[in-house]
């Protein structure tokens, strides 16, 4: 039997998998990634986008921590967009159309080429465990691999099984092989599992589509980027566009005559399936009286012909869903290349973990991605990187990485799975951050690239641009701050083009970003910078300065979030009469009828304004107890 020692060994080599094989290895651990197929690294099995709200967030705090998924991004990117641009700075975010086959070529050549690290076509078939302590792997091709530290990443191919109407299949996703022989493995080392689901759509032939009845988007007409450190682009000369529709109410009858038939109402599947991206079945039987429903035609590549229907996941027999498919507008004659499907696996209850994303029970052992229930590529790349990093942290015998709810939304990730658990896919949204004015798009690198520089991910020559780039906003921060603006006709002039209000009395320039209508460009008319600023260092400078006040406020109420858990909740609290939560919030309260503010807060699907509408309940009931 052959037999080969590592430090880290890592199971899977998917967006989770790939973040945390390289951590390792730029660390300088000896490092195997064990992969059920080399050709399908990073693997894009559902929508091929990067970020979004809240997901670009962890897309950004992966690149500031010196990871390698938003530069896989802007390798791969298709199409970029700005979201979020009229809801204020906290929730701005960029999200790319990304081609999967270039993203994926990305990943696989660093995989390759990275010194320190192997990557072997194999499954892993056993866990050894020695005085509750990783001591290797077995696999399917005869290896024993020794080791201190082992990262499972398997995602959504652990004894996964493949849903099309009534006929199912044990498989991985888009037809790739499953892990079968780990289900047993992780039982007997007492690994607690549940099951999960989630869908994906058919795809089409683009040339068998008719677009001109739907609405095209382009991209910006900006240059941008995800990481730090390349250099934004345009991307709207590409003649890449996607494609905005609905569904009809021939779809809806469809569904109507065909629902039974559905494996979410046969009983063959009853996992949860991901609440905030249901399947068109899901959004069927959720909400009947909604009789058409938007959808978005993205296609795949520059390359290929292949074509993601968004919002449009099913599980529907396939002669339901070519009906369907033929329902949509412009789609009379379309052609499925591949069907939709409904994908059941197995998941590692996450509130087994540390912060560390290290099991606390097995020592070494460490879990990321969706393998710990959350969905989403940018969720797994951000666990990927966290757990790579801390793997290697405990081969060194170093003080793990553990990230704050107030210093990431990677933190707040982590925190949420392990302290709250979860029994559906869990996607990451800002309004699971308390403090997202505080964890914008433009300050991850000031919040988080010293982490990255101590871990030994970010080198010489880019903290070298770090600490030039902090040293130029400190700067503009300092001019802005000591220089004086004196009203004159020829400045109030130039605030009226701009539409800005008038400079009254003499003020600095930064306190002159608070008033209404004035930004940075207006400022820098009025007295120009000698500092050649990138817009992202402007963004940056601008969001400080106009939003210091409620930043202030926000580093208090963080500090205060200490005192949740203090703060009791009556047994008897009448949840119903808070108004506001939503459904999935009432829903959860009422279930677990938590002791505190701070219980409450840690609960899957109670968010930190959901807490906030209790609390202001509760100030009110004290109030008045205490005037009776």
């Amino acid at each position: 039997m052959f037999r080969a020692s590592y430090d880290v060994i890592i199971i899977g080599g998917g967006h989770a998998g790939c973040e945390a094989a390289l951590a390792c290895a730029k660390m300088g651990c000896k490092t195997l990634m064990l992969n059920l197929s080399v050709d399908n690294t990073a693997l894009m099995p559902c929508n091929p986008s990067i970020g979004g709200p809240a997901k670009g967030h962890l897309v950004r705090e992966v690149s500031a921590l010196g990871g390698e998924q938003a530069r896989a991004a802007d390798y791969s990117t298709l199409m970029i967009r700005w979201l979020n641009t009229s809801k204020g700075a906290a929730v701005r975010a960029l999200r790319a159309q990304c081609d999967p086959g270039l993203y994926s070529t990305y990943y696989r050549k660093l995989l390759t080429t990275q010194e320190n690290l192997d990557v072997n076509q194999d499954e892993v078939i056993k866990i050894l465990v020695n005085n509750n302590r990783i001591s290797g792997v077995e696999t399917r091709h005869g290896a024993i691999y020794e080791s201190r530290a082992l990262v499972i990443c398997g995602g959504v191919y652990i004894g996964s099984k493949i849903f099309v109407g009534d006929k199912n299949f044990k498989s991985g996703p888009m037809g790739q092989n499953n892990a079968e022989n780990i289900l047993n493995s992780l039982h007997e080392i007492g690994i607690k599992t549940g099951t999960m689901r989630t869908d994906t759509t058919p795809r089409l032939n683009i040339n068998t589509i008719d677009f001109s009845r739907a609405t095209p988007q382009l991209s910006e007409n900006e240059p941008l980027c995800f990481d730090f450190f390349n250099e934004p682009k345009i991307y709207n000369n590409s003649g890449y566009a996607c494609y905005f529709s609905r569904t009809t109410e021939e779809t809806y009858n469809i569904l109507s005559r065909n629902i039974k038939r559905s494996p979410l109402v046969t009983g063959d599947v009853n996992s949860h399936g991901p609440r905030y991206c249901p399947s068109i079945e899901d959004k069927f039987l959720r909400f009947p009286d909604h009789i058409t429903h938007p959808i978005v035609f993205e296609p795949v590549s520059l390359n290929t012909n292949e074509v993601y229907v968004q919002n449009f996941s099913t599980s529907l027999p396939y002669d339901v869903q070519v009906e369907m498919i033929h329902s949509l507008p412009g789609c009379e004659n379309a052609k499925i290349i591949k069907p939709g499907y409904g994908i059941e696996y197995y998941y590692l209850l996450p509130d087994q973990l540390k912060h560390s994303l290290e099991n606390k029970n097995i020592s070494g052992l460490f879990c990321a991605g969706q393998v710990n229930g959350t969905s989403g590529y940018e969720e797994a790349g951000a666990q990927g990187l966290l757990a790579g990093i801390n793997a290697a942290l405990f081969v060194k015998d170093s003080e793990p990485l553990t990230l704050t709810r107030d210093n990431s939304y990677l933190g707040v990730l982590v925190d949420d799975l392990t302290t709250k658990s979860t029994d559906e896919p869990y996607r990451m949204l800002t309004s699971r951050c308390e403090h997202r004015l505080l964890l914008r798009w433009d300050n991850a690198l000031h919040r988080l690239s010293h982490l990255g520089r101590k871990a030994g991910l970010i080198d010489d020559s880019k903290w070298a641009l770090i600490e030039q780039r902090f040293s130029r906003e400190n700067q503009e921060f300092s001019r802005l701050k000591e220089s004086k603006l004196t009203p004159s006709d020829e400045i109030n002039k130039i605030c009226e083009d701009y539409g800005a209000e008038i400079l009254i009395n003499s003020i600095s320039p930064a306190e002159f970003l608070k008033h209404r209508g004035v930004r940075y460009e207006l400022i820098n008319k009025i007295c120009p910078s000698d500092k050649n600023l990138t817009r992202e260092e402007i963004s940056h400078i601008e969001t400080e300065l106009r939003y210091t006040g409620y930043l202030e406020r926000e580093n208090r109420v963080a500090d205060r979030m200490k005192d949740f858990d203090n703060a009791k909740i009556p047994a008897n609290f009448d949840y119903d009469s808070v108004i506001g939560l939503r459904a999935e919030c009432l829903q959860k309260l009422k279930h677990f009828r938590p002791e505190s503010l701070g219980h409450a807060l840690r609960i899957s699907g109670v968010t930190p304004t959901d807490v906030q509408l209790i609390s202001v309940i509760l100030a009110r009931n004290e109030r008045r107890k205490n005037k009776s």
